[in-house]
């Protein structure tokens, strides 16, 4: 039998390329996300949460999520804390997150809303488990947000605070890993998660960027400033318990 040689060959370049890309895809998917991650000024937006994985080989039963609502979360210009409020900024942060009914995941969601009745988040579990080796799909809406005008702001970027349910316990026994997923910022709530687990203070992030054709920043702004907004330890604790029918689910009280 005719033995077969195999001769060296060079891989193109763009099939390397794809594959590092993939791979590089994948790493970047392996936290809870937001999809599209960023909005751009004065367009509607249509969104997901991404579920990536559960917790070890335990399946996700629910997911809740708060976004900062503005009110007293911490702000930072280029990273330097500020004491300027949110609406130096944006005109119309309040009621911008709008949650559709969807049970194509989990069967029973609902809205979180603040005493002004603006939506600062959403739950939903219930019915269905998503397998811990699959992603899930949560669907939501951004209204169009308008950045001020005589502001330098050139993107405003959101850290959401997530936890991705795996099993319902009361607070005192969350294992991070086994009965939920933390993709929170660190700010001293309840849900912070523990100093050097695999996420600890990795929220969820979520842009929104200025619209330099409509919007021009002021010509005194230079480049512009990149803003950051955080929910407070009092909003996290406030609002990521999971109220079901005036019941109050997850955590257990």
């Amino acid at each position: 039998m005719q033995s077969i040689q195999l001769k060296s060959f060079v891989v193109p370049s763009f099939f390397v390329l794809a594959f590092l890309a993939g791979i590089a895809s994948q790493h970047a998917m392996s936290h809870t996300v937001i999809q599209p991650p960023e909005a751009l000024e004065g367009v509607q937006s249509e969104n997901n949460l991404v579920i990536t994985h559960g917790c070890g080989e335990t399946s996700v039963i629910g997911t809740s999520v708060v976004f900062p609502d503005g009110l007293d979360s911490t702000i930072t210009i280029n990273g330097n804390p500020t004491t300027d409020p949110l609406d130096s900024f944006l005109q119309n942060w309040g009621g911008v997150i709008r949650f559709y009914q969807d049970r194509s995941l989990f069967s029973e969601q609902d809205s979180k809303r603040d005493t002004l009745g603006n939506a600062v988040g959403f739950w939903s579990g219930g019915g269905r488990s998503l397998s811990s080796h699959l992603f899930g799909r949560i669907p939501f809406q951004t209204a169009a947000v308008l950045f001020q005008a005589d502001s330098c702001a050139i993107s405003v970027r959101f850290s959401a605070a997530v936890a991705d349910i795996c099993k319902i316990t009361p607070l005192s026994q969350v294992s991070e890993e086994a009965t939920v997923n933390f993709w929170t910022p660190a700010v001293g709530s309840n849900y912070d998660g523990t100093p050097g687990g695999h996420a600890y203070d990795f929220p969820v992030f979520f842009t929104f960027k200025r619209n330099l054709d409509t919007n021009p920043l002021p010509e005194s702004c230079g480049a512009g400033v990149q803003i950051s907004v955080k929910p407070s330890a009092t909003q996290i604790n406030r609002d990521m318990p999971i109220i079901h029918n005036g019941t109050q689910v997850w955590p257990q009280p």
